[in-house]
């Protein structure tokens, strides 16, 4: 008998008060899916909002974690002289800064105020500044508050020199990194720093042609991008540029440092003999209006704008002694950069005297030879007005005489033959009462009064140099008119602009403002001023081995609270040589000089002097007409710690200089800490060394210097 079992199917069956589980996950899984979809879309939503609308968001975010914008700044063009010697440069230095969120724990990244910066840990922010302290020769507090400032980028010390670099280097410190840069220099150190001026520790132009030539010197910034490996130290890569910097163009000067150095010698030699408040000159070529040389007293070092005791150091914390110093010191630095010529105005006094002739010898209201009355040195030409007098008792004179020995009488006679409104007419055609047009900063336009405002005594005053004013560069421009044919030249101090690969960029070529006088009366006052040094006020002006030369002297007192006093005067003397076609126009001027002296007897000398020592080195030196070698510029200076500059240097020892181009001389004495000081061999291009003092390996104190000698290899 076989058994069978019938399969039946199962049937649920519902435990009493239970719902069948069938039943119940079917009626919650749309719950669950619909749960489960909400929660993918808001995922989904989220993941949209973050990489899509909130992406460069939190790019930027991450990037500021990981990565620090380090600012690059250009290297600054050159300036040299119309031989092509350098008087600014840039060399390359490091500078320290610091990363202030490394002593922020709880620093959180964000854009300006939404960054949240926390608790700092001055601890490990003051166990650093201990460290760097006595390397920077700064204190532990000034350092702490630096490495705490609330800042992504902080300077700790600008500008270090090589051994600095090297000690901190060897520290290792967290948040402290360098950034290489570059500082300026200035190879001939005082020589025409007036004009060249200065640059702050920013780089940016102070004073001269680094100030009114700034933007084309400087360049334009650059930026990197430097990101942080594990450890958080910077990698500041070359090639890692957000922005590239352009560096700044290079300018050929009109100056030649040559005659600057003999003009410079001149004045000092001014200062000791004269004693005056300042001395200062001119030397510009007037067939062109170039100025050749322009300087003054007193003067200043632009490598050393400040002792060294006071950088780095807030006024706060010197001495009251310190600050009578620093005080003291602020105060000559600012004399000191005056630029006398270009700045200063005064009543010109005897040398307007020549305008007044060659306008009425233009004009054809007096003529050559003409005998005038002088009236015995006292002419009252009007009851209600002081009398004009002159220093002699000078009877009728001819119109040379009236200008070789500068009669105030004649001239005023002279003068008011002219037009009131003609005479102004001239007077501003030779420039008066309008700047040069010289572009430098600071220059005065010099005051003229319309004809309109005239009283009874202004043009007589004006016929000799009193009640109108002008400056120095002014008045010698005017002169020059005389001196090449009547044409009154725009001065240049700048001749060309080249960029950093030495390409030409732009020329000034010499510009002729307006023709002032015809030629032919040009020619007949340079005739009758050089009566002036054979036979006048200017004797000891007379130039060596026979050189012709044409001027006037000046003499004019000081207005001192309303009243001219008479022991207080400018004097000067302005001069053009070789007589028969000029090519240096010198204006040498003394204010307050000591005792009762003239132009002549103190202007004069200086005068020859200074055309004595140009005539010298213009005799073994020709003028070159030619441009400027500027293509050894910016690009050859070393850029890696790799360059033979570099590594062939050792600290606290002279390197070897001889036959190395003047920038790599310059360089390896900056890099073993000496302050290199070139001496150009006069009136040559200076590019190879020739010869160095100290001697190759001698030892070498910081700071101290080392005479390169330079000129053609």
């Amino acid at each position: 008998m076989s058994l069978r079992f019938a399969t039946e199917p199962h049937v649920s069956r519902r435990v009493l008060g239970r719902q069948d589980p069938v039943d119940l996950l079917g009626r919650r899984m749309p719950w669950i899916m619909g749960a489960m979809a909400f929660w993918a879309l808001l995922i989904f939503l989220r993941l949209l909002w973050l990489q899509g609308i909130e992406h460069k968001r939190y790019q930027a975010k991450a990037e500021q974690q990981h990565t620090t914008l380090v600012p690059v700044p250009p290297i600054r063009g050159e300036l040299r002289d119309r031989r092509g010697e350098p008087l600014a440069i840039s060399i390359k230095v490091e500078s320290l800064f610091a990363d202030p969120r490394v002593f922020y724990p709880d620093y959180k990244p964000g854009k300006g105020d939404e960054r949240q910066w926390g608790s700092p840990n001055r601890k490990a922010a003051a166990e650093v500044a201990a460290r760097l302290a006595p390397i920077l020769e700064q204190t532990k507090g000034q350092l702490t508050d630096k490495l705490l400032r609330k800042k992504t980028f902080v300077y700790l010390e600008r500008h270090l020199p090589p051994g600095k670099v090297a000690a901190i280097r060897a520290l290792d410190l967290d948040g402290i990194e360098f950034q290489p840069e570059s500082q300026r220099f200035y190879p001939r150190g005082r020589l025409a720093a007036q004009i060249i001026g200065f640059t702050n520790i920013d780089g940016l132009g102070q004073l001269g042609i680094e100030q009114s030539y700034d933007k084309q010197l400087a360049g334009v910034k650059g930026e990197l991008i430097a990101p942080r490996d594990a450890h958080g130290k910077l990698l500041i890569l070359q090639e890692n540029y957000s922005q590239v910097p352009v560096n700044g163009a290079s300018l050929q000067l009109s100056l030649d440092a040559s005659i600057q150095h003999i003009v410079e010698n001149a004045l000092e030699e001014g200062m000791r003999v004269s004693r005056p408040k300042t001395v200062y000159a001119v030397v510009v070529d007037p067939q062109t209006g170039e100025i050749l040389a322009m300087a003054g007293t007193p003067t200043f070092d632009p490598n050393h704008i400040l002792p060294k005791k006071f950088k780095n150091r807030a006024e706060a914390e010197l001495s009251a002694g310190e600050r009578d110093e620093l005080h003291r010191e602020l105060e000559r630095q600012k004399a000191a950069r005056k630029v006398h010529p270009v700045e200063d105005v005064y009543e010109p006094g005897s040398t307007m005297k020549i305008f007044t002739a060659a306008i009425a010898l233009e004009e054809r209201k007096v003529r050559l030879g003409e005998r005038i009355e002088c009236m015995g040195g006292r002419w009252l030409y009007s009851p209600k007005v002081p009398a004009i007098t002159d220093t002699h008792r000078y009877g009728v004179l001819s119109f040379e005489e009236i200008l070789w020995l500068s009669s105030n009488i004649g001239a005023a006679k002279i003068g008011t033959r002219l037009d009131p409104a003609i005479h102004y007419q001239y007077l501003r055609k030779f420039g008066f009462g309008d700047a040069t047009g010289l572009n430098f900063p600071g220059e005065s336009a010099g005051r003229m009064i319309a004809p309109d405002r005239w009283s009874v005594p202004t043009q007589y005053t004006f016929s000799y140099g009193y009640g109108l004013s002008t400056t120095p560069l002014q008045i010698l421009m005017a002169a020059c008119a005389l001196a090449n044919g009547g044409k009154l030249m725009q001065p240049i101090l700048v001749q060309r602009i080249y960029n950093d690969k030495g390409l030409l960029l732009k020329e000034f070529k010499p510009t002729v403002r307006s023709q002032v006088l015809s030629e032919e009366t040009a020619n007949l006052m340079k005739e009758t001023l050089k009566g002036v040094i054979t036979q006048g006020t200017g004797k000891r002006a007379k130039l060596d081995n026979g050189v012709e030369a044409f001027g006037k002297t000046g003499t004019s007192r000081k207005l001192i609270d309303g009243k001219y006093d008479p022991k207080r005067h400018f004097a000067s003397f302005m001069g053009f040589f070789p007589a028969d076609r000029p090519q240096f126009g010198v204006l040498v001027m003394l204010d307050d000089p000591a005792g009762d002296t003239t132009g002549g007897d103190v202007a004069a000398p200086l005068f020859k002097r200074i055309g004595d020592g140009i005539l010298r080195f213009r005799e073994t030196t020709p003028d070159p007409d030619r441009e400027a070698d500027l293509k050894l510029s910016l690009r050859d200076w070393p850029v890696s710690e790799t360059d033979e500059a570099t590594v062939h240097v050792e600290r606290g020892r002279v390197p070897e200089l001889k036959g190395l181009s003047l920038k790599a001389a310059i360089h390896r004495v900056v890099l073993v800490g000496g302050h290199p000081k070139v001496e150009a061999t006069p009136g040559t291009t200076a590019t190879r060394v020739l010869g160095q003092t100290p001697e190759p390996g001698a030892p070498l104190e910081p700071g101290a210097v080392v005479k390169i000698k330079a000129g053609m290899p």
